[in-house]
């Protein structure tokens, strides 16, 4: 009797323990599920990395970002093993679903918990307030005049951050060691930045609306042609310096797609004079002689990296060029910007001689 009653508790202890884990797994479960709906579209979290003698990180955090964004960078960048076990944790101390947006301090010996702690807790700095706007086809120099321009820091500083700061995105890690690493990446648009901002603050937000940009159908787009993302981010910063149409972006790219083919020298202006301290508006020939890689007039292929940093049209255009046998192109009427495409050398020779002539008179 007391071995039957003993393995009857044993049972109804067993029982309970099962049933709770059960309700814990399925809460678990039913949590995620929805946390998944509900964060559909929502934008990554964004985050700088600031690591210091004491191993210290600045993470950003944009409003209405969910907790299971927020784990998924923590564990992208290293802070956390496992983002899982991270929200897991987080749901038995309570489910909090949002967490104010703001910048918060990091460090990599914390344990869950004492982060847990400290994304709960008020923000040292809050959202941001200010408005900044970056233009399609600025380089790299062109942001960090404007950014001086509006008193942020100097030119200097955020061509240093861009050039030696560290920015673990997946898109950037088969970009070649070379200089203005990040030229071309940097996505123009509208952004809302901290009082004070860093060079850090603009950068991560520029390169968090890329990687939204660059969708999975243009990875597959990118794929099927046989192209890197870095060379689509090239041709697509040719086609943004060339043309200022809409119209023409798909043409531009058909031209260098197809001298590329061809195995032709690409002969694109503006790369030239992406190198040119203070380049004039027509080239003359012996600007076309200048030693450099990124000169299109003396070595074939693609330049060694971006020479702007594109529109998500240029980017388009760039993976879907039109369905034309054009060759060459010349400008043929200075005020709107429109060129003349050519599909023989004679034709575009002929072109050239009309533009000139237009010019001179």
């Amino acid at each position: 009797m007391k071995v039957d009653k003993a393995i009857n508790v044993f049972l109804y202890v067993m029982g309970m323990a099962f049933n709770l884990s059960l309700m814990v797994v399925l809460g678990f479960l039913v949590y995620f599920a929805f946390d998944w709906g509900f964060n559909q579209g929502s934008e990554f979290a964004e985050y700088m990395v600031y690591v210091g003698p004491d191993l210290e990180i600045e993470f950003v955090i944009e409003e209405d970002t969910s907790a299971a964004i927020v784990a998924q960078r923590l564990e992208e960048l290293g802070i956390i093993q496992n983002r899982w076990l991270f929200q897991f944790e987080l749901f038995i101390r309570g489910n909090i679903r949002e967490y104010l947006a703001g910048t918060y301090t990091l460090n990599l010996n914390m344990t869950n918990a004492d982060i847990h702690r400290t994304l709960l807790a008020q923000p040292m700095q809050q959202a941001p307030d200010l408005s900044i706007t970056v233009r399609e086809g600025w380089t790299i120099r062109d942001m960090a005049e404007y950014f001086e321009r509006r008193e942020f820091f100097t030119a200097e500083e955020f061509i240093y951050v861009a050039e030696n700061g560290h920015f673990p995105f997946i898109f950037l890690r088969d970009v070649p060691n070379r200089p203005n690493r990040l030229e071309g990446y940097l996505f123009p648009d509208t952004y809302r930045i901290p009082v004070n901002p860093r060079p850090e603050d603009i950068i991560i937000r520029m390169l968090n609306r890329f990687d939204a940009i660059f969708t999975e159908s243009f990875h597959g787009r990118a794929e099927e042609l046989g192209l890197s993302i870095d060379d689509v981010v090239i041709m697509a910063s040719i086609i943004e310096r060339e043309t200022r149409l809409e119209s023409e972006r798909p043409l531009v790219s058909q031209v260098i797609h197809s001298r590329l083919e061809q195995n032709m020298l690409l002969q694109m202006c503006s790369t030239v004079k992406y190198v040119m301290d203070d380049p004039p508006i027509r080239l003359l020939y012996v600007h076309l002689e200048i030693d450099s890689p990124y000169n299109t007039y003396r070595h074939l292929g693609l330049p060694i990296g971006p020479i702007s940093n594109p529109s998500a049209a240029a980017i388009q255009a760039a993976l879907w060029p039109a369905e034309t046998d054009y060759l060459f192109f010349v400008l043929r009427d200075e005020i709107t910007g429109s060129h003349f495409f050519s599909r023989t050398y004679e034709e575009h020779s002929a072109a050239q001689a009309r533009y000139a002539q237009q010019a001179s008179s």
